[in-house]
Parts: C-alpha cells; structure tokens; sequence
C-alpha cells in the first residue's frame, strides 16, 4: 500500500471512530485554598504571612493556568467580610469575600466548600460562604459550587452548562455531624453523616447533567497512600455515581492519579493556595508540592471521552504557588508516576515531561483543539499532521 492510500485508509477509520459532534471539555483543578492564617483578620486586597504581599502576587503564575472551561478550587476557608461563631479549633480560618472574587476575576469558576473548615464561624459562617457564591453566581457568569446548602441542597449537585455541555458537580467532606443542615440553617454535606453520602451519589447518578464531577475533602493527613474507606469512596463515585472526574483533597500532600476511557480520579491534590498551611518547600519528594492537574475531555452523544491529562507541580504553595525547577519536576514526575501505579495498577497514569515546568500523559485521539496541541507537544505523532477530525 502507497503511502497517501495508507492516509487515506487512516483518514477513513479516524472518521469512523470519532465521536459524534464531539466537544472538548477542559477543566483546570488545584486543592486547597485560603488567604489568612488561623484567627488572623482577612484584609480584602493583600495578605500576610512573613510580609504584606499584594493579593496579585499570590496568583501570579496561576493567573495564566486557569484556561479551562471549568476551573476548581477547594475553599478550605469560610468567605465572609465579619467574624461568626468562632469555633474552639486549633485552626480556624476566614477569607475576605474579596479574595475570592479576584479569583472569579482570573477565570475561577468552580468551588467546592464541604471541608472541615467550612464550619470554622459556625452556622452563620456557613451562610456567609454560600451567599457570596450564591451573589457572584450569574447567567453571563455561571459558577458551579456545592457542599454547603439547607436540607436537601447540601448534598444535591449543583448544574451550570459551559459551551452546551451541562457539567453537574457536588462536594461531600469531613467534620463533625453536629453541622449537617438542619431545619432553616445551612450546614455542610458531610462524609460521617448518616445518608449523605449516599444522597451525593444518587444526585450525580440521577442529574441530567452530560458531565459529573465530585469534590471529596478527606483521608489521613500527609499520607500518600489511599486508605481502603476512601478508596471505597472512589469505587461508589465510579461505579454508582458516573462521575468523570473525582477530585480529592484534605491530606495536604499530592496523591496518585487514575484514569479510565471516560474518567480520571486524583486522589489527592494537596494544597494550592494555602496561607493558613506550612510551608512544605524542603520536605522530600512527594512530600513537598500541590498538584495543579488539567484534564481534557471529549463529550458527545455517545457519551465522555478522556483524551488527556496534564500536571503542574508547585512549590511555594503556602503563599504565591509556583513551577518546580526542572531538575525537581523530573524527580516529582517520576514519584507521581510510581506512586499511581501502586495506587490504581493498570489505570494508574504515567507521566511524560512537558517543557520546563510540567508533565502530561495523552490516551489516544482524535484529539479536540486543545488536546491536539498538548499532546502533540508532548510526542509527534501522525495525527499532528492530519486535519482536525472533530
């Protein structure tokens, strides 16, 4: 066979096993994030943690990543103007509401709030977060944030459309059972809480939604491995809930990442913009970095497709994140990979080094846009020379 035949044939098979109408879905992610230390009084346009530093500087470099069509933080923080129900914790966190703005304002558009410090001032702590988001939400601006809610809403997911694909996301998180809703008063969908888990996966499962995400905020502080209680609650997200795309938080540290044919699960993302947190620079590798992940997905009639998966490893994570050097993302990325493999075996992700300051592993095309440029980056293949199938 000719060469041009064989494109030719090449082309025709494409074709044939491209979705239908296929359109590519980007989500950015990181973990977690707040912009005071513990009892320290928010100040709305700067921060402090060993000096005042702007609010701008904090998000300098991520300021160019938040390039998704939906892009995630976990708000580990209450987001209000004025103090509630100081709770009697060791750590206790509130955000200025225009903290959080700013980051509506780079692109920021999906939160998860159920955390064990969405209850840090109490009740009216936990109203306070949701009527912020609930005010930034808008038709020309639509956010997706769950976890926090009255009876009913808590654990119910919330549903935004971006670019025609209706993206359904809950959030579900630790603390104590004491602050799930009741009655009139907001409260948090809570892993410990009798049914709520359950209501979290049955809401996914049931949402007329093209796309599901679940924002879980748990598992054993600075411990990489997955315990066998999350690990189950991975399997149910899966299995019972058709989630696309799990998105794990709370230990502090990075876990590994898996991936299926219309799914990808990180376990834990670590933190991102963490000033109530310590500074992890120095610890050894795998220890010392919050992942920034990026997943490019196909969706369309037929269903969801995972074309590929791209990594940020940050340093400097407890005040203005940062790249790694490349002698340490090489080191990282090797971990990563390894780490990936114990956790998922087959399913877990391997990770190739994309330019200086990331990694990314690809699964397959034809590629969407987005995914054709990012994978062609990482390995030239015939598919950069063809036309876009999609």
């Amino acid at each position: 066979m000719g060469l041009w035949a064989f494109v030719r044939l090449w082309l025709v098979l494409a074709l044939l096993a491209a979705p239908a109408q296929a359109d590519e879905l980007v989500i950015t992610f990181g973990g977690d994030v707040n912009f005071a230390r513990s009892r320290a009084t928010p100040a709305p346009h700067q921060v402090f943690k060993f000096s005042t530093l702007p609010l701008a500087a904090t998000t300098a470099f991520l300021e160019g990543e938040w390039d998704g069509d939906i892009n995630f933080v976990n708000v580990e923080t209450v987001v209000s103007d004025r103090d509630g129900d100081v709770q009697p914790k060791t750590f206790v966190f509130r955000s200025h509401p225009a903290q959080f703005a700013h980051l509506i304002d780079l692109g920021v558009n999906a939160f998860g709030l159920a955390n064990n410090h969405a209850y840090d001032h109490g009740w009216s702590g936990m109203a306070a977060t949701r009527d912020f988001f609930q005010g930034q939400d808008s038709p020309a601006r639509p956010l997706l944030f769950a976890g926090v809610g009255p009876v009913g809403q808590a654990t119910a997911p919330h549903i935004a459309t971006y670019n025609g694909i209706r993206v359904a996301m809950a959030a579900i998180g630790i603390g104590p059972a004491g602050f799930a809703p009741q009655g009139d008063l907001i409260g948090m969908a809570l892993l410990n809480a009798p049914g709520a888990l359950d209501a979290v996966i049955a809401g996914l499962a049931a949402a007329d939604a093209d796309f599901r995400i679940l924002s879980v905020h748990g598992g054993i502080e600075n411990e990489i491995a997955v315990e066998p209680g999350m690990r189950a609650i991975v399997d149910r997200a899966l299995s019972e809930g058709d989630v696309n795309l799990y998105l794990g938080h709370h230990p502090h540290v990075a876990r590994g990442v898996e991936a299926g044919a219309d799914w990808a699960v990180f376990h834990s993302l670590g933190n991102l913009l963490f000033l109530g947190g310590a500074v992890r620079d120095g610890l050894p590798v795998g220890h010392d970095y919050g992942l920034f992940g990026k997943a490019y997905f196909d969706v369309s009639p037929d269903g969801v497709r995972l074309s590929a998966i791209e990594v940020i490893p940050l340093r400097n994570v407890h005040l203005a994140p940062e790249p790694m050097s490349p002698g340490r993302l090489l080191a990282t990325l090797e971990h990563l990979s390894a780490l990936s493999a114990r956790t998922g075996g087959a399913a877990g992700v391997s990770f190739g080094v994309l330019g200086a300051d990331r990694g990314a592993a690809c699964f397959g095309g034809p590629y969407g846009a987005r995914a054709r440029e990012l994978c062609c980056a990482l390995s030239r293949s015939l598919q950069c020379d063809m036309p876009t199938l999609m």
